[in-house]
């Protein structure tokens, strides 16, 4: 349920550490965008912690009033059903990128040390480096006490076989800036299509043709 805009704009306050202006309205919108966009991509993107602290922020500062106003006041309960549906959208969000660590934790971790050798923006905030650090190790322990149960199994063909998220796979999305020259990834070098893509349109893609377009905020997915 949504909240009148007023309404909300009245229990949320004004962040001065952010650098762009923002409204709350706006604010959770980013919230939502980087929620879909993080569910529906087979990869996990950038963090996005900046827009989390927002949020986190401004739910504590709409608690602290709504806990000024009177329990028998209806706009009350309406007020804490908009609260919880925004702390299901932070902790979701959290969620998958925490699934996605788990399912690809080598990939993941060798692609962040890829990115730290060549001077890059990492993707994990710090706790979740140290999650996937310890989960790794975790990880390899067990499989070390499984294959020392079974001598006869090669002890490094789990470590040869990683699971790597399908980054050909489609996505659907919408765009909101004007892309010229859009190759299609077909998985063929010699059969590759080019688009365009107008702000506003919507369409089925390899996810692989549009990585650097969703990572820039220039489309996003739906």
């Amino acid at each position: 349920m949504d909240l009148d805009t007023d309404e909300l704009e009245n229990l949320m306050e004004d962040d001065d550490d952010v650098n762009v202006q923002l409204t709350s309205a706006e604010l959770i919108e980013m919230m939502e965008e980087i929620w879909v966009n993080e569910k529906f991509a087979p990869e996990i993107l950038p963090n996005k912690s900046e827009i989390v602290d927002c949020v986190l922020g401004q739910i504590n500062y709409m608690e602290r009033n709504l806990n000024t106003l009177q329990c028998t006041d209806f706009k009350k309960g309406i007020h804490q059903l908009e609260v919880d549906r925004i702390r299901y959208l932070v902790t979701s969000y959290l969620r998958q990128r925490l699934e996605k660590i788990e399912t690809y934790v080598f990939h993941i971790l060798k692609q962040e040390e890829q990115r730290a050798e060549r001077g890059e923006l990492l993707y994990l905030t710090e706790a979740e480096q140290q999650f996937a650090m310890k989960y790794k190790e975790g990880l390899k322990q067990h499989f070390e006490n499984v294959t020392s149960f079974y001598p006869g199994l090669p002890v490094e063909d789990w470590r040869n076989q990683l699971v790597v998220p399908n980054i050909h796979s489609f996505v659907f999305l919408k765009a909101r800036n004007n892309v010229e020259g859009v190759v299609i990834d077909t998985g063929r070098d010699d059969d590759n299509d080019v688009v365009d893509i107008n702000p506003g349109s919507q369409m089925i893609i390899s996810y692989n043709s549009v990585v650097d377009l969703v990572k820039n905020s220039d489309v996003h997915l739906i």
